[in-house]
């Protein structure tokens, strides 16, 4: 099987009319679409240790570290967020979401709103470029990898579209497991666009079943805390909820053209076209190649298990496997509280008291909104209880 991996063309800029290397610079943690301007940064979960902490932990942090401190000047990329009415999906994204965002949300709302809006520099971390090794290592031993040259937004999009289409006609031909699959579409009849990436698909061709499997990469030999498994829960019953409405013919043309901006009708770049293949030789367009993909993903079934995998970072040996069941009324409940933050119809939401041990390890701690308004809550509480005994 082959992959594709787009390479920008020297004068995309030209021909888009727009800055298309920063626009499509934002990586996606966990599940990026194979892009050399969605880079593959994989399991960038942090180990925040043990789940300790009392309904003081607030207050103690807060007095501690003196977290009030200087006032701290919000900006997006230049832009005054005061005064930016658009939505956060607008604002800090191209109108449209990664899975990793509802994931990174999970953990904690308000930390996700401070990386779009306080300045930072993230530096390169070892154990993410370990997990990313280990990665591309498995994703190699069952394809290669080539790189396509792209001039334009509907370039980029073939080939995440032709990445998808490779996995599905594997399978029709009796291929046993894809890994990097793309995945797409809305939720639930919400208006936001999400894209994903699923690390691997075991095809059974006996049982016709399908099992979603998601590889995390751990230093320690420790299964992983309650919020890391949330988190990992989360994250595979979007990927089977994305990917079976593909498979069940729930996205349409109109819908990715109304959210991704792209033309179905503009003709593909000639890099895109001369790596369809034989039997794709014909797709010259957006609309074709999407027409194709969408009648062969119905061929397909919907996905009949997850699990995810825990893999040793030094010694790369898989140390235990979790089944994950699969609850649609939980997924749609948290899929339209998340919405409403993007769409901008709430405020951001920090961690509540009883997870208040992930603020130990925040770099946005000491500016807080969430974490001072929380200490205060239980100091007015502790004054409370001491004036009632």
């Amino acid at each position: 099987m082959t992959v594709f991996m787009a390479a920008f063309s020297d004068n995309v800029d030209d021909i888009c009319g727009k800055d298309l290397k920063s626009y499509y610079s934002w990586s996606d943690d966990d599940d990026e679409l194979v892009t050399c301007c969605e880079q593959n940064v994989v399991d960038q979960q942090r180990s925040y240790g043990e789940e300790k902490e009392t309904n003081n932990q607030y207050l103690e942090n807060t007095n501690e570290n003196n977290t009030t401190g200087p006032p701290v000047e919000l900006k997006d990329r230049g832009l005054n967020v005061a005064t930016d009415q658009r939505p956060p999906v607008e604002k800090f994204r191209p109108g449209y979401l990664w899975v990793s965002d509802l994931i990174r949300q999970n953990w904690c709302e308000q930390q996700l709103y401070y990386t779009f809006t306080i300045p930072g520099i993230v530096e390169e971390n070892p154990v993410m470029l370990q997990g990313s090794s280990l990665h591309l290592a498995r994703e190699l031993a069952v394809h290669d990898i080539v790189s396509v040259e792209v001039m334009s937004s509907e370039d980029i999009w073939a080939v995440k579209l032709l990445n998808l289409l490779t996995a599905v006609q594997g399978f029709l031909d009796g291929i046993k497991i894809a890994r990097e699959i793309p995945v797409f579409g809305t939720l639930y009849d919400n208006d936001t666009f999400l894209v994903g990436l699923v690390d691997e698909l075991r095809f059974d061709p006996d049982n016709y079943t399908i099992e979603l499997v998601e590889l995390k990469t751990r230093q320690a030999r420790s299964f992983p805390s309650k919020a890391q498994q949330t988190q990992h829960n989360l994250q595979v019953m979007l990927y089977k909820k994305l990917f079976d409405n593909l498979v069940q013919g729930k996205v349409s043309k109109e819908v990715m053209v109304k959210h991704l901006h792209i033309s179905l009708d503009k003709e593909l770049g000639e890099g895109v076209r001369n790596n369809m293949g034989d039997k794709l030789l014909s797709c010259k367009t957006l609309r074709e190649l999407t027409d194709h993909l969408f009648e062969r993903l119905q061929c397909l079934t919907c996905v009949s298990g997850l699990s995810i995998e825990y893999v040793h970072q030094e010694s790369q040996e898989t140390m235990f496997h979790h089944s994950v069941v699969y609850d649609e009324n939980l997924l749609e409940s948290q899929i339209h509280h998340y919405m409403g933050f993007w769409r901008g119809n709430r405020p951001p939401e920090g961690v509540d008291i009883e997870e208040a041990w992930k603020c130990q390890r925040c770099d946005f701690s000491s500016v807080c909104e969430w974490r001072q308004i929380k200490a205060e809550e239980c100091m007015r509480k502790n004054k409370t209880a001491n004036n009632m005994s």
